[in-house]
């Protein structure tokens, strides 16, 4: 910090320094600040500065451009311009006009020092810059101070105020670049918090880390607050809060999200730091469907089923980012696929009842009325939590199992879970979602029940005894949607309850350990 505040009262319209007259009034203009106050003629303060102004003598010094207040004398409609110069430590004051300067009697001088309007002085000899190093160049941003410092009379006083911001350079952090906050004086300690549109999302001591912990892209304004504690008598201690925003635009990365990933299972990947025009796309071996990302907490999300019959190893995975544009490129990942057994059912039906499964028209029926009400899912996620099993029945098919019908393998895996359960057990949605099927009298599922839980995930609900909700109908966990029945392509009452991304079937245990939750 300057070691001399100065302090400049320029004479323009006397030609002697001392004023004897009463004024109409006085301004008094902090130049550090640019803050400005109107001081009657006839009030103390006004004694004070017109003492000062009066009770001087020459003086030989070198007057410093860089001032910190100017006074304005107003008289009948004319003004005399002032500058004085203040020495902190030496606890003096210095007048000049005309090319000449004049040192301010001790009596005087005091009183000056010891006048509120004039403590910021102190601030500017004791308060210690703050600033941002970003990329090793220094700029200042605004500083909201509380500041206690010792005046001249060894006694501690309080002023708070604004200094503001000297840099109007935008600051853009990408990852590569070095940004720190800096001091004059270490601080005792540090708090960092990190704001996106007036919301807390990141606090903590170093700023770099806060930044690449974010996940989106976007302004974000930054609130550092410092605090000097009072130690061996120091001369001033308090706190100082730095704010100043920073635009962070970072490269797009990608995570797998599931740690324990199988054929037949749900395969979640996130993408980070996404600007709103940017477009992801997702490929890898064991995904067979076009993957969709959906937007969840300030992320893009894919929710994806790995290809049932996927083999063991290692895969890649790669995430394109504006593929076919300019800019494009892509993050690579891998992930395990782990290795998994599926067991084997034989099942013996009447003729009638296998012909009629497989005849081309319960084939035709269920593509042209089942399948499409898994194809439009809504953007959001729906459900809250983990889902729960909609009967409480013995399992007598288990998800994926290789059917045998008449010793004639089926050409498809088992696609959900068979409970077992009497006609007429209450069935319950597994969680919140919205019914987007629900018909009777079905050749193959029976009476059917179709619900969409958001983002892609559908249950499916097949031989249904009875029906209670429709299409349209928004659904809570727990809430009934119908009954136990033995309708269609059945061997006994019993759920057949299915798990899809889309038409896709998947694991339906996985739900019951959460989706992304």
């Amino acid at each position: 910090m300057k070691k001399i505040l100065i302090v400049l009262l320029s004479l323009l319209m006397l030609t002697s320094c001392g004023i004897n007259e009463k004024v109409d009034e006085i301004e008094a203009i902090n130049l550090s600040n640019g803050e400005r106050v109107i001081i009657p003629g006839d009030s103390e303060d006004a004694a004070v500065i017109l003492k000062a102004l009066n009770n001087n003598d020459k003086a030989e010094i070198n007057v410093d451009d860089a001032s910190a207040f100017e006074i304005n004398v107003i008289k009948n409609s004319a003004t005399n311009h002032y500058k004085l110069n203040f020495d902190v430590s030496d606890k003096s004051i210095y007048v000049s006009h005309d090319g000449k300067n004049f040192k301010v009697n001790d009596g005087a001088a005091k009183q000056l020092f010891l006048n509120e309007n004039f403590s910021h002085v102190y601030i500017d000899n004791t308060l210690y810059d703050s600033y941002i190093d970003y990329n090793e160049e220094s700029y200042f941003p605004e500083v909201e101070y509380e500041w206690t410092y010792k005046n001249i009379d060894g006694h501690y006083a309080k002023k708070g105020g604004i200094i503001k911001s000297k840099s109007n350079d935008e600051i853009i952090y990408t990852g590569n670049e070095s940004l720190d906050i800096g001091y004059e004086r270490l601080p005792d300690s540090q708090v960092i918090r990190v704001f996106s549109q007036d919301n807390l999302v990141g606090t903590g001591k170093n700023l770099q880390e806060l930044l690449n912990n974010l996940n989106v892209d976007g302004e974000y304004e930054i609130e550092c607050q410092a605090q000097w504690f009072l130690k061996d008598n120091s001369d001033s201690y308090g706190n100082q809060t730095v704010r100043f925003t920073v635009n962070v635009d970072k490269p797009a990365d990608a995570a797998i999200v599931t740690k324990d990933n199988y054929p037949g299972n749900i395969l979640l990947v996130s993408v980070n730091n996404l600007n709103s025009d940017e477009t992801v796309t997702l490929k890898t071996e064991t995904v067979k469907t076009p993957a969709e990302m959906y937007p969840y907490k300030g992320r893009g999300m894919f929710i994806c089923p790995i290809d049932l019959y996927a083999a063991s190893g290692t895969y890649d995975l790669s995430v394109i980012i504006n593929e076919g544009k300019i800019g494009e490129y892509t993050i690579l990942k891998s992930f395990e696929i782990k290795d998994k057994s599926f067991k084997t059912q034989y099942l013996t039906v009447s003729e009638e009842m296998n012909e009629t499964n497989n005849d081309n028209t319960a084939i035709y029926e269920f593509a042209q009325l089942v399948k499409p009400a898994r194809t439009n899912s809504v953007p959001e996620k729906l459900w809250e939590g983990t889902f729960i099993m909609p009967v409480e029945g013995r399992l007598t098919t288990d998800f994926a199992e290789i059917r045998f019908v008449n010793n004639e393998q089926s050409s498809s895996r088992h696609s959900g879970l068979d409970l077992a359960a009497p006609i007429g057990t209450e069935i319950k949605a597994p969680n919140n979602g919205i019914v987007t099927f629900a018909m009777e009298g079905l050749l193959s599922p029976g009476s059917t029940v179709v619900i969409d839980h958001g983002m892609g995930l559908f249950t499916s609900y097949y031989h249904l005894d009875s029906i209670s909700v429709k299409k349209g109908d928004k659904v809570k966990k727990e809430d009934i949607i119908g009954t136990v029945g033995t309708t269609g392509f059945s061997t006994g009452p019993h759920l057949h309850y299915a798990v899809s991304i889309y038409n896709t079937y998947v694991n339906p245990y996985q739900t019951l350990s959460g989706i992304i939750d």
